[in-house]
C-alpha cells in the first residue's frame, strides 16, 4: 500500500511538471521565430476560432482581415478617444478635491463658531443689561472692497466708496449681528445679519448674498472678518 501511494505521488509530480512544460512550450514569441512558424501558429489559432464558429474559412477568413485592419485604421481614433476619458477622469477627480477641501473648510468654520458659541455663552447673558458695551467693527466701502468682502454697490461707483461707512455690531443674541451704514450724511437702514445663514450659503457654495437688493459681499470672506473680529478665529 505504502509502494503504490507512493508511485501515484511521484505519478502526479511527473503530471504537473510535464503540463508546466505544456504550458511554457505554448507561450508564443512572435519576435522568435520563423515565418514558416508563425504562419502555421496563425493557421492554428484560425482553426481554434472557427471551430467556436467566431470565424469561417469563406473566401480565406475574409471577415477577421477586415476587422483587423478596420481595427488598424481605428488605432488614432482609439487613442483620442482613450486621451478624452482620461481628461475627463482627472477634471472629474479635480472637482471632487475641490469640493472635498471645501467641505472640510466649512465643517472647520462650523466647528469654530459652535466652540465659540459656548465660549461666549456667558458673555451674551451679561450683555443683555443695558449700558453694556457692544462690540463693533466700523468699515469704509473702499476698505471692505480691498479686503475682497464687499463686491458692489448698486448706483454707487467705486469712486464713492471712501464716503461709504458701513458698520457691524453684535447684538443681545449670539451668533446675530446689527448690519448699518452710512453714505455721506445720509443713516442707511439697519438690517440683522444672522451667522448661522451664512454658514448655510457658504454649505450650499452660494458665493455672494446682496443685502437689502443693494450692497453685494462676498459670503467666505464675510465669514472670516465676522470670525477674526468678533470670535477671534483666524
Amino acid at each position: 500500500a505504502v509502494v503504490s501511494t507512493q508511485s501515484t505521488g511521484e505519478t502526479r509530480e511527473e503530471e504537473e511538471e510535464e503540463g508546466e512544460k505544456n504550458a511554457k512550450a505554448s507561450v508564443f514569441d512572435p519576435n522568435d521565430t520563423t515565418i514558416d512558424k508563425l504562419k502555421q501558429h496563425i493557421i492554428k489559432n484560425m482553426q481554434i476560432l472557427e471551430a467556436h464558429k467566431l470565424v469561417t474559412e469563406t473566401e480565406d477568413y475574409q471577415e477577421i482581415l477586415t476587422s483587423i485592419a478596420k481595427d488598424i485604421c481605428n488605432q488614432r481614433k482609439y487613442r483620442q478617444r482613450r486621451k478624452q476619458d482620461l481628461k475627463k477622469m482627472a477634471a472629474t477627480m479635480e472637482q471632487m478635491n475641490k469640493k472635498k477641501k471645501y467641505y472640510g473648510e466649512a465643517v472647520t468654520y462650523y466647528q469654530e463658531y459652535v466652540k465659540a458659541c459656548v465660549n461666549n455663552l456667558g458673555k451674551g447673558k451679561k450683555s443683555t443689561k443695558k449700558g453694556d458695551k457692544k462690540k463693533t467693527a466700523k468699515y469704509t466701502a473702499q476698505k471692505l472692497n480691498e479686503k475682497g468682502v464687499l463686491v458692489g454697490i448698486e448706483d454707487v461707483p467705486e469712486s464713492s466708496y471712501r464716503a461709504v461707512t458701513i458698520e457691524f455690531s453684535s447684538t443681545d443674541e449670539v451668533g446675530v449681528f446689527e448690519v448699518s451704514g452710512k453714505l455721506g450724511g445720509l443713516n442707511i437702514e439697519k438690517i440683522n445679519l444672522v451667522f448661522e445663514d451664512l454658514l448655510q450659503l457658504q454649505y450650499e457654495g452660494v458665493s455672494t448674498l446682496k443685502i437689502e437688493e443693494k450692497v453685494i459681499v462676498n459670503v467666505n470672506l464675510l465669514i472670516f472678518l465676522l470670525n477674526k473680529k468678533f470670535y477671534g478665529v483666524e
